[in-house]
């Protein structure tokens, strides 16, 4: 307590006399972390000592309903919107004037899932950028969110519904809403979101956030979805990052001091949020929730060094645990000076709302990038600070993460991490690089049956535009590795030269700040996502959206309704191929033969066969058969067995399939795999 009341007492001088100026982002000065269990309370008064002027009030102070926390002004600025933090460094190779013929070799076990691959928002109408892509997929809807604008779409991504950020919460047009982030809660079958009010202009905060009143995301008013505010002045809290648990809505981000309002306020410190859920997706009374928030300043694991951009984990299950993870700031965009880094920062939140600090990670040493270059501009792309961007999956079965990093030839890369809780962490750690080109702009995601990866992101450099390309593995392929070769999925017309280019110098656009990548709960070897191109130079935004759902090539399911008849030493077996897409077509099934409870012979045919002609078995000796389905990535889980039979001699020599039974055969579920290999 004494470190969190001599920080309090130093931000309340702080604040009375402006002493940090706005362009330094000075941190507040380093304490000892809390202790667990971390929970939000005011520090006590020192009585000794005389009051320092009253201060503005404090971080998330308290939740309202949307419609309760005000009209809030619009704004005509043409300058981009705020993120906190410093940007990737200048000094990327030169550009050529003539883009460099580029073929990327494609990967056999990754596909776009049903063709779906299409253009989503885009900057028409929205005059604002980077556009914060970013999107999520359900049982039945994929939701876009840009700024400033949502957008639902049926599981083809035939638009259904769309409206501005502003209108969505029920505000004037034209009011600055940013860094928007949506999520599938499938503990309860419904949608959370939330966005920034983009304020730089008084040290009026907002960070709207709330949840649909039911599965169905496409009623784009207060009558589908209970809508909240956080009133958090004078902090405006950047780069929102939305989590959850199966019990809580989770946001971390870092909050940045508006007292005299500023385009570069200071930096205060990372914080902590998080909202009781609603037991069901059917909450009709939408009564403002209680908050939780971390006391400031939010720590790293080390007690010395401030947190910088804590990400919550979208978790895809019911877990009662809801994970917290950050990247040690290499930048010094935290206040601390910019210096190589290696660790995670850990916290988790329990299922009563209560926040514990986590053992840090040991990652490979990592820096902040360099800009990325585009054929011929001068104009480079911002490819952030080495913050962690997103995070998603499930805590025991693996949790991933990336950000963008510098890599060889001060080219940037992307270094994603697996993790698990309780776990020997990282599980394992990875690199997407090229040889020629800056990879950037990334996010990863498990496959919801955990038994693969897909992480999408940008690639640019002096000889292409930038492009929008993506790679996988599968439980099969090498540890820190993905599968050979990668999908592109959409190519810039034009090279990025919008407002925000000519903001920097001319030195670094605004690009991202984040892209999206979802599992998908009902086909579950799909990962679907959303990131930018750019389509038109010029100085207004030319950003487009792509939408588009990643097929990771897996084992196919097991056959259903194995049947068998009786032949002379032969039986006849059929079987129904399971309708899972697993990405790569069956080439061959496998017959088993069983004498009770043993092998005793095998049949191996080439699909697409759905019945064979079992030969070689002892007449008056009873068999059950099993099949399984085999692709280029193994074999499926082995099917129910079938009936029993007995051949007899005196029972025809069978050369064709009998008619199946008139019956119709009772599909059985085959096994759940088991998990993959770490």
């Amino acid at each position: 307590m004494e470190g969190i009341r001599a920080f309090l007492l130093t931000l309340l001088v702080l604040l009375g006399s402006g002493a940090a100026p706005a362009g330094t982002n000075a941190a507040a000065g380093p304490t000892a972390q809390a202790t667990s269990p971390i929970v939000s309370q005011a520090a006590p008064v020192d009585r000794a000592t005389p009051a320092p002027p009253a201060p503005p009030r404090g971080f998330a102070s308290k939740v309202v309903p949307a419609a309760q926390m005000g009209r809030l002004p619009a704004s005509s600025s043409k300058q981009p919107f705020f993120r906190g933090g410093v940007h990737s460094r200048a000094g990327a190779p030169t550009s050529s004037t003539t883009p460099a013929p580029r073929v990327a070799s494609s990967s056999p076990k990754i596909a776009v899932y049903n063709g779906l691959n299409k253009p989503g928002l885009n900057a028409a109408g929205i005059p604002s950028t980077p556009p914060d892509s970013t999107g999520a997929i359900g049982p039945n809807n994929y939701v876009e969110f840009v700024n400033s604008r949502i957008a639902v779409y049926d599981r083809s991504l035939n638009l259904l519904s769309s409206t501005s950020l502003d209108a969505f919460i029920g505000q004037g047009a034209g009011v600055p809403l940013c860094d928007p982030q949506i999520q599938w809660d499938p503990a309860a079958n419904r949608w959370l979101y939330a966005f920034l009010y983009c304020n730089t202009a008084s040290s009026v905060q907002r960070l709207p956030f709330g949840w649909s009143k039911t599965s169905d995301p496409s009623n784009l008013t207060s009558g589908g979805w209970c809508q909240f505010a956080v009133v958090n002045d004078p902090f405006l809290m950047d780069y929102p990052k939305l989590g959850h648990n199966s019990h809580y809505l989770i946001v971390g981000g870092n909050l940045y001091n508006e007292t005299t309002p500023s385009t570069n306020p200071p930096f205060v410190s990372a914080g902590i949020l998080w909202a009781p859920l609603p037991a069901s997706n059917s909450d009709t009374t939408c009564n403002p929730p209680n908050l939780g928030a971390t006391p400031l300043p939010l720590m790293n694991g080390d007690g010395t060094t401030p947190a910088f951009t804590p990400v919550p984990v979208n978790t895809d299950s019911n877990s009662t645990d809801g994970y917290v993870l950050s990247a040690y700031d290499p930048s010094g965009s935290n206040g601390v000076a910019a210096t190589p880094q290696s660790k995670l920062a850990v916290w988790h939140l329990d299922s009563a709302g209560v926040l514990h600090p986590d053992a840090d990670i040991a990652v490979n040493q990592y820096t902040w990038p360099f800009n990325a270059p585009q054929s011929g501009t001068s104009n480079q792309l911002d490819t952030l600070d080495g913050r962690l961007s997103q995070a998603v999956g499930d805590p025991a079965t693996g949790i991933w993460t990336q950000h963008t990093v510098n890599g060889a030839g001060n080219r940037s890369v992307v270094d994603w991490y697996e993790l698990t809780f309780p776990g020997s962490n990282p599980i394992q750690q990875g690199i997407v690089s090229s040889p020629t080109d800056f990879v950037f702009n990334a996010a990863i995601s498990p496959t919801s049956d955990a038994h693969g990866a897909a992480i999408e992101y940008n690639r640019s450099s002096s000889t292409i535009l930038p492009t929008i390309a993506a790679q996988i593995r599968t439980a099969s392929t090498p540890a820190g590795t993905m599968e050979p070769g990668e999908s592109v999925l959409a190519t810039s017309s034009a090279a990025d030269g919008d407002f925000s280019c000519i903001n920097s110098g001319g030195a670094n656009c605004r690009w991202g700040d984040y892209s999206a990548a979802t599992p998908d709960p009902i086909q579950t070897n799909v990962v679907w996502g959303t990131n930018e191109f750019n389509t038109a130079a010029g100085s207004p935004p030319a950003w487009s959206d792509e939408n588009f759902a990643l097929l990771v090539a897996v084992a196919p399911h097991a056959p259903t309704g194995v049947v068998a008849r009786a032949g002379d030493q032969s039986a006849w077996v059929g079987w129904t191929p399971s309708t899972f897409d697993a990405g790569t077509p069956t080439t061959s099934y496998k017959l088993t033969a069983y004498v009770a409870a043993s092998p005793v012979a095998t049949l191996t045919v080439a699909a697409p066969a759905t019945a064979a002609i079992f030969k070689g078995l002892t007449d008056g000796t009873t068999y059950t058969f099993t099949v399984i389905a085999i692709n280029v990535i193994g074999p499926s889980p082995e099917s129910a067995s079938s009936n029993p039979v007995t051949p007899t001699r005196a029972v025809q020599q069978l050369s064709s399939p009998p008619p199946l039974p008139t019956r119709s055969p009772v599909n059985q579920v085959s096994p759940a795999p088991s998990p993959p290999p770490r």
